[in-house]
């Protein structure tokens, strides 16, 4: 039987697993070799290309020998690890790459930074994300985490990664790069935190990444340990495969714009061409309320972006505290948070309408998993504009033309969600619940104990509680068909959800179109036709 790359890929990651390192013998997965053979240096030698850059003739070869010389005195092999103190040039390797697939694993300490160079250039970032945000450098960012292509011009996709991803100082990191021609994707802990960006010549930027050049491993400011170096040379064809089936994501026309004072609370916004003030597609990413980022879900091979604008809509999609930033904040229940700053987001939006070219009374929000609750819970919540506010932002209408979602939670209240899904395990966190391990009660089983003490938290932010007669119309989408009452596969993203939710907008008059395999009366079998028809069609009178 053929294995798929993604399939060998996979099945090669299991080479990271502590039990494979222990192994006498490791294997680089199928279709990849390694660049560092675990024993010795052999490979690799000692380069700082920024030392360089600006030699020549003599001065040039003597400052490149004395790197090499230096190299071994900075870079060590240790238990099967490549191994730098902080100091040093580069760990650099003597053969030059085009077109590839890197593997490798990095632990680092507090107080350093470090990357990779691919053909040479700077540089797929690792940083020490403890460092705290410095309002006074704005492009540098180390608290949005590793992985992006920092040397890219600031307010580009790609130069900040979508997510954090990175794992606590002490344990390792697994990072998976790509790179066909310039564009570059990055996964960091099998995160996606770059999607096909292109890396810029960091050396001449009026010029393409040169075709082929080194892989360097940089060191600055503390230890840095790798291993498990495993690359994949990609052909022709199957570069070609990739490029067609991710097309290219345009900048936003307005990057990383504060919609309030917290670092977190920004948003992107892509303007449709238009003579006439354009529909706006609200995107809410998903991840729990305690992960993801803007692009997660709305780009990659499945992106609304590109189609959105090309058919004359503008696209938003915001980033908000999520619930330990929340409850640093003070926000009680935690789940005010990202819900308030999906809000004011929103109202933020609007205010621009004049500025941005947007129809405010079009504006459909989006979103998965966390998400699509968020979207839910702005569709279906009472206007949050105050007429007499001196803040013009808090002026705007929260409203919605209608919301289209993936995966949604549609209700926060823990007996409604272990009725319809017994396994249900989702929600306490939004509430402040943590469980407590040594009476071996659960996260879920603290949140649904304690239920009728919160019932006005839960009247307030569960989107099914919220639901009225003069509410917008809403898409529900699902992976797999329901089965109430009984345990879900995934009963964080059943659609077990969306049936209950359904009942409960037909009592209330609500619009609610319910898709899953095998259901009834779809009429738009994806969240993109839905939105589409909406946001372009005439609007509905209530």
């Amino acid at each position: 039987m053929k294995l798929s790359h993604s399939c060998i890929l996979v099945l090669g990651l299991g080479l990271f697993s502590p039990a494979a390192l222990q192994a006498a013998d490791l294997e680089p997965p199928q279709g990849y070799r390694a660049l560092f053979n675990g024993k010795d240096l052999t490979g690799w030698h000692g380069l700082n290309p920024h030392e360089v850059v600006k030699l020549e003739g003599e001065r040039r070869d003597e400052n490149l020998k004395k790197q090499r010389a230096e190299f071994p005195d900075h870079w060590q092999v240790e238990n099967g690890e490549l191994v730098n103190n902080g100091t040093g040039p580069y760990a650099t390797t003597d053969e030059e790459f085009g077109d590839i697939e890197l593997l490798l694993e990095y632990k680092t300490v507090p107080h350093a930074d470090s990357g990779v160079y691919l053909r040479g250039s700077p540089q797929v970032q690792i940083w020490d994300i403890t460092q705290v945000f410095d309002p006074k450098k704005p492009d540098r960012k180390p608290h949005q985490g590793s992985g992006g292509l920092f040397n890219n011009t600031p307010k580009t996709l790609g130069r900040d990664p979508m997510m954090v991803a990175d794992k606590p100082f002490g344990q390792w990191n697994t990072m998976r790069i790509r790179q066909i021609g310039a564009r570059t994707w990055v996964w960091l802990n099998t995160r996606a935190v770059v999607e096909g960006a292109v890396m810029e010549n960091y050396w001449d930027r009026t010029k393409p990444l040169p075709e082929k050049g080194p892989i360097m491993l940089q060191t600055h400011g503390g230890e840095i340990r790798w291993r498990n170096i495993y690359i994949h040379d990609i052909d022709a064809h199957e570069g070609q495969g990739i490029l067609a089936a991710n097309p290219p994501i345009p900048n936003p026309t307005e990057y990383d714009v504060p919609y309030g004072p917290h670092p977190k609370q920004i948003l992107h916004f892509w303007k449709a061409d238009s003579e006439k003030p354009t529909p706006v597609l609200f995107f809410i990413h998903g991840g729990g309320w305690t992960a993801g980022g803007r692009l997660s879900g709305l780009s990659g091979a499945t992106s609304m972006i590109v189609p959105m604008l090309k058919a004359g809509i503008s696209v938003v999609s915001i980033e908000y505290r999520f619930i330990n930033e929340a409850t640093a904040d003070g926000e009680v229940p935690p789940v005010n948070g990202p819900l308030h700053d999906a809000a004011r987001a929103l109202q933020f939006v609007r205010s621009k309408a004049a500025e941005w070219n947007i129809d405010k009374t079009r504006i459909a929000a989006s979103g998965g998993s966390a998400g699509a609750c968020s979207s839910l819970w702005l569709a279906f919540h009472p206007d949050l504009a105050d007429p007499k506010s001196s803040d013009p932002v808090a002026r705007e209408s929260s409203r919605l033309l209608c919301a289209a979602v993936d995966g949604a939670q549609t209700t926060l209240d823990p007996r409604q969600m272990f009725d319809w899904t017994p396994n249900s395990s989702y929600g306490g966190h939004a509430f402040g619940f943590k469980g407590d391990p040594e009476k071996k009660l659960t996260a879920f089983g603290e949140f649904l104990a304690k239920r009728d003490t919160i019932l006005p938290w839960i009247a307030e932010y569960s989107p099914y509680a919220l639901v009225s007669s003069d509410d917008p119309p809403v898409y529900l989408r699902y992976g797999a068909p329901p089965a109430l009452g009984q345990p879900a596969k995934d009963a964080t993203h059943t659609s077990n959800f969306g049936v209950k939710l359904q009942e409960r907008c037909k009592e209330k008059g609500v619009e609610c179109e319910l898709v899953y395999p095998g259901a009834p009366e779809v009429k738009h079998a994806t969240i993109q036709d839905y939105l589409m028809e909406h946001l372009k069609g005439p609007v509905a009178a209530k």
